[in-house]
């Protein structure tokens, strides 16, 4: 009676051990979770309407610039640190003097239409950009106009540049140098690019296609050679809009789902918003006080010790903290960091009344009379300060006189547009100190903005600054390709710069990007340029579907790399 007893317990032990199993492989193969899916179409509000979806054309326009790097290629790519990468040329390789470069073509570079991109399509945008007639930037005209290309076969090409010249590949990006199919342009003249009707019905080779444009939108879809997968959103709309402030209504109401940027004097109504997500990336580039050294008004500027002083005399965190917040980040040379030249132990201008104030009298300007405002021998220490006039600018530009005003220094903040700022004041040299937005992309060579050699009316060395020590840096780093040697070179430009301050840097820029919490799995990560926000757009998603865990352990079985 015992042994059956024994063995009905361990039946049923047993039983309740299967049921258990049981249990656990339908609670395993049966519970949900959700997951992307493939759908919807994400929209995003932009400021103006697109001119010329054309790479060789598209310098001057936003929305323009965002268009052509999404619907072409250049040759050559910048990853988020800065570094060049391969785009529609698969590798490229530098002479030892830096004056040839031969660039060779994936084989599966096509276009949208299923043509091969080939080095007779390269050849085509090379002889364009070198066209007089065509209405290119002059500098990028006269870059190109310097170089011979050749083709080698059908998918190298060589470029002998007049003279070494180690940042060209740069010039080799979308950017500055979008390739154009060549069956398609051929039929035009340079001079009659701008009346062209292929503007507006682009055929590219990049990662998107244009489908329809309107005074409206653009709608944009994934071209499927571009993606390892395809992205989940089904497309991807521009909607046009006269200004930030109607684009951030539509964003409030859900009629846009992203915001092209979002000014700063915008950024807390972004905020503010329940339904956005904000992204912040600094953008390659500085914001400055721009001295003429040679200001016949101003003599004093031509002094270092003047410059040093004032620079110490601005509090340029607290600017950054509380006068301009989310504007930029603190700034200390014209080779911003993540730059693969950035010094980062070049001396920094941290605000110090006393040193601005030794520096000063050491340099015989002293306030005798009690007014407040230092003079030497009859003339006052003044100068008047330029700026843009959008809102942040002026903010900056009159806190940045109160700044002076405590070392006797007398700033008077002149707030005029963009346009009359650069024609009538930078590109003339009729300025004594502005305030102004550098843009520095790619290779992080100094050279047109501060060699002494583009001081000249045609030149941007606006300030006028000469020192022979930091022209030989720049020199010698734009000859050579070997990177290290190049960085030693820009070391001992940084350290001279420093230490003559031939304008105070304020801040390196952040671009913010505002879009909807409904996407999914958004990244921006650090940016060379704002159309760069769309490169993790394949992971983006806002519809999901509910999966067992069987097959979500299927489908990352089956994404996982092979």
């Amino acid at each position: 009676m015992s042994r059956h007893i024994r063995w009905q317990a361990v039946l049923a032990l047993l039983g309740l051990l299967l049921i258990v199993a049981l249990l656990s492989y339908a609670a395993y193969t049966y519970t949900t979770e959700d997951v992307p899916a493939r759908g919807g179409v994400f929209v995003e509000g932009v400021v103006g309407n697109p001119q010329y979806i054309n790479p060789v054309l598209c310098q001057h326009n936003e929305v323009d610039r965002d268009l052509c790097a999404l619907v072409y290629n250049g040759l050559l790519k910048w990853d988020e640190q800065g570094d060049l990468q391969p785009d529609l040329a698969e590798r490229w390789e530098a002479s030892p003097a830096s004056d040839v470069f031969t660039f060779t073509l994936r084989s599966d570079a096509r276009w949208h239409d299923g043509l091969r991109v080939t080095a007779d399509d390269v050849l085509f945008t090379v002889e364009l950009m070198q066209d007089p007639d065509l209405p290119v930037l002059p500098d990028l005209a006269t870059l190109w106009r310097a170089v011979i290309a050749q083709k080698l076969d059908d998918r190298t090409l060589l470029f002998q540049l007049s003279e070494p010249y180690a940042p060209f590949p740069d010039y080799t990006t979308i950017r500055w140098f979008g390739v154009l199919p060549k069956h398609y342009w051929q039929r035009y003249r340079a001079r009659d690019l701008t009346q062209a009707q292929l503007n507006t019905q682009p055929i590219g080779s990049g990662p998107f296609r244009v489908i329809e444009l309107d005074s409206r939108h653009v709608r944009l879809e994934p071209n499927p050679r571009a993606f390892a997968s395809p992205p989940f959103l089904d497309a991807l709309e521009f909607r046009f809009f006269p200004d930030y402030p109607s684009i951030l209504a539509a964003a409030e109401v859900g009629e846009v789902q992203g915001v092209r940027r979002i000014l700063p004097e915008y950024i807390s109504q972004a905020e503010s918003l329940p339904n956005l997500q904000l992204f912040t990336s600094p953008l390659p580039g500085y914001t400055l006080i721009l001295f003429n050294l040679n200001a016949a008004n101003a003599p004093f500027l031509a002094d270092p010790q003047v410059r040093q002083a004032l620079a110490h005399g601005i509090d340029r965190q607290r600017l950054l903290d509380l006068v301009i917040p989310g504007v930029g980040v603190l700034a200390d040379s014209p080779i911003p960091p993540g730059a693969w030249a950035h010094d980062p132990t070049i001396p920094r201008y941290a605000s110090d009344l006393e040193a601005a104030d030794e520096l000063l009298a050491e340099a015989g300007w002293r306030d005798l009379n009690g007014d407040g405002v230092r003079e030497r021998q009859g003339v006052d220490l003044e100068f008047i300060l330029l700026s843009d006039d959008a809102p942040h600018s002026i903010l900056l530009n009159q806190a940045i006189a109160a700044d002076l005003a405590r070392i006797g220094v007398r700033a008077i903040p002149q707030p005029i547009s963009f346009t009359g700022l650069v024609n009538d004041f930078l590109l003339p040299r009729n300025f004594t100190a502005a305030i102004l937005n550098w843009e520095v992309l790619g290779d992080p060579d100094p050279y047109p903005l501060w060699h002494s050699s583009q001081a000249t009316p045609e030149g941007q060395n606006y300030s006028g600054w000469s020192n022979r020590e930091a022209d030989q840096a720049m020199e010698q780093a734009r000859i050579i390709s070997d990177r290290e040697q190049r960085r030693q070179f820009y070391a001992r430009f940084q350290q001279v710069f420093a230490a003559e301050v031939p304008a105070i840097l304020l801040y390196y820029p952040l671009y913010t990007y505002a879009a909807s919490t409904a996407i999914q799995d958004m990244e921006v990560g650090r940016l060379n340029e704002p159309a760069e926000r769309f490169t993790t757009f394949a992971r983006w998603y806002t519809l999901t579907r509910k999966v067992t865990l069987t097959e979500r352990r299927t489908l990352q079985l089956d994404n996982q790399p092979r």
